[in-house]
């Protein structure tokens, strides 16, 4: 039968009209309200599929159905046949109050057939869903899946949204008279990106006791403090990716972070959500290897990134003294690995340092929202009208890190490791420099979120930093006496 001919168009849901998964969906957020329902799911599977379904779509209620990524090129087609008289039908795994959720989204759909507590509507029982309601009549069914082939089957005329090449190939072999629109899938870029591979480099302040102990050429020691950065790597993408995944209702209302992978719908949760105990797993076994200190603090570090990631992260100034935290502990791991200790200057300094750092990543998305004339954080503890209180704290943290680095270099214990000590103060109007500007920059709204993307980006940034190391390098070999 010709499309034109056909009157009725199921579609599914998952993956379909949507770029992500409702159970997926309902999932997240039941976990990132209720975290100790994680431990009830195996008994809710345990009665089957459709109950597990109903309980999340329970706890997972609320859903913003206007903020879910949809596949526009198929909502435009389903626009389009409603307007050529054919009647739009949603035919969805999902439970039916999501569903019902995603039609009013969409608009024009005329019945929605779906799971509820006791049906699982999926494959050949979606398939008698179907025919019990539009047995007399010839439908066309749009599906992404392999559970999608026993519709089609039996569908007149068929419709394949897909961004798997198997599928998509099997589906052209076995109805050749059948429509295809592509969707993008994810890429090893896309893969990466959630990740945030980029954020690695800030594991590299696990070198940093090294280096300051002038243990360049130690090889025990450089090797640990490498498996201590590739733990810490680990373990932090395998936060970040569950952060992005409780974030996504407030990531979709931000004007750049809805462009995350899995905010986009680019990454489907179903791939991006088993990576996390991957990850986690991979970082502590190598964590084992360093050594049993450094395993626990790997521990801790987990520990307060989910504690972040659940709950910290909405309450305003903890989040940011944390963040704080999380940095110092990254340098505070490094010593652990490479058995050398960790100075109370090196601790004050980073406290301070990465508490400004915090203060101007928070600072800049106040200042998005202000433009935007909006009067509140999404999932934050602050309002736009906390700018320049943040910036008071970021400028002043900054400035005392300055302060420290100073008291440091009039202390007796620098004189054990450089020649010439009175040369450091040179790296302390280069710190108060970088300091300064970043925040200026800031203000200027040129710092978008994250400080250390900027700092990536930023030329003067390199400058400064090569300034410091040929000052340090002066002062460690006695140059200029």
């Amino acid at each position: 039968m010709e499309e034109s001919q056909v009157k009725v168009i199921c579609a599914d849901v998952d993956g379909t009209v949507l770029a992500t998964d409702l159970l997926y969906e309902s999932l997240l957020v039941s976990l990132k309200r209720q975290p100790w329902i994680v431990l009830l799911l195996p008994f809710w599977l345990i009665r089957g599929r459709a109950y597990l379904k109903s309980r999340l779509a329970h706890y997972g209620g609320g859903l913003n159905f206007s903020l879910l990524p949809i596949h526009s090129d198929v909502v435009d087609y389903l626009k389009h046949r409603a307007a050529e008289g054919c009647r739009i039908v949603l035919a969805s795994a999902s439970h039916h109050t999501l569903v019902a959720g995603v039609a009013r989204r969409i608009g024009g759909v005329e019945r929605i057939i779906a799971s509820d507590d006791n049906f699982n509507c999926k494959g050949s029982a979606k398939l008698k869903a179907i025919s019990e309601h539009f047995s007399a009549e010839s439908f066309s069914y749009m599906g992404d899946s392999r559970a999608d082939f026993a519709v089609w089957k039996a569908a007149r005329h068929q419709v394949c949204v897909s961004s798997s090449s198997s599928i998509t190939g099997r589906f052209i072999r076995e109805f050749p008279d059948g429509e295809v629109i592509p969707v993008a899938g994810p890429s090893a870029r896309t893969w990466l990106k959630g990740m945030r591979v980029h954020q690695w480099l800030k594991n590299l302040l696990v070198f940093l006791p090294l280096i300051l102990a002038h243990r360049w050429f130690d090889p025990s020691a450089l090797v640990s403090s490498f498996l201590a950065a590739v733990a810490f790597s680990l373990c932090a993408s395998g936060v970040y990716v569950l952060n992005d995944l409780l974030d996504l209702e407030s990531d979709r209302q931000h004007p750049r972070k809805k462009k995350r992978p899995c905010a986009s719908g680019e990454w489907p949760i179903s791939s991006a959500l088993p990576l996390v105990p991957i990850l986690l797993c991979a970082a502590f076994v190598v964590a084992g290897v360093v050594n049993w200190r450094f395993l626990v603090l790997l521990g801790i570090y987990l520990f307060l990134t989910t504690m972040y990631s659940f709950r910290l992260k909405a309450l305003a100034l903890v989040d940011i003294i944390l963040l704080a935290m999380l940095y110092t502990i990254r340098i505070v791991g490094g010593g652990l690995a490479s058995g050398i200790e960790v100075s109370q200057w090196l601790m004050g300094l980073s406290m301070f340092l990465f508490l400004s750092l915090a203060c101007v990543k928070r600072f800049s998305e106040l200042l998005v929202l202000q433009q935007r004339n909006e009067k509140k954080t999404w999932g934050r503890g602050y309002w736009v009208g906390d700018l320049e209180q943040i910036a008071s704290f970021g400028a002043a943290s900054g400035y005392i890190s300055v302060l420290v680095l100073a008291l440091y270099v009039n202390s007796h214990e620098i004189a054990k490791l450089y020649a010439n000590p009175t040369l450091v103060w040179l790296a302390c109007p280069l710190l108060l420099y970088w300091i300064s500007r970043i925040w200026l920059m800031a203000r200027r709204g040129i710092v978008h979120d994250d400080p250390l993307v900027f700092a990536l980006k930023d030329q003067v940034t390199y400058v400064v930093a090569a300034l410091g190391l040929l000052i340090f390098i002066a002062a460690k070999f006695s140059l200029g006496q």
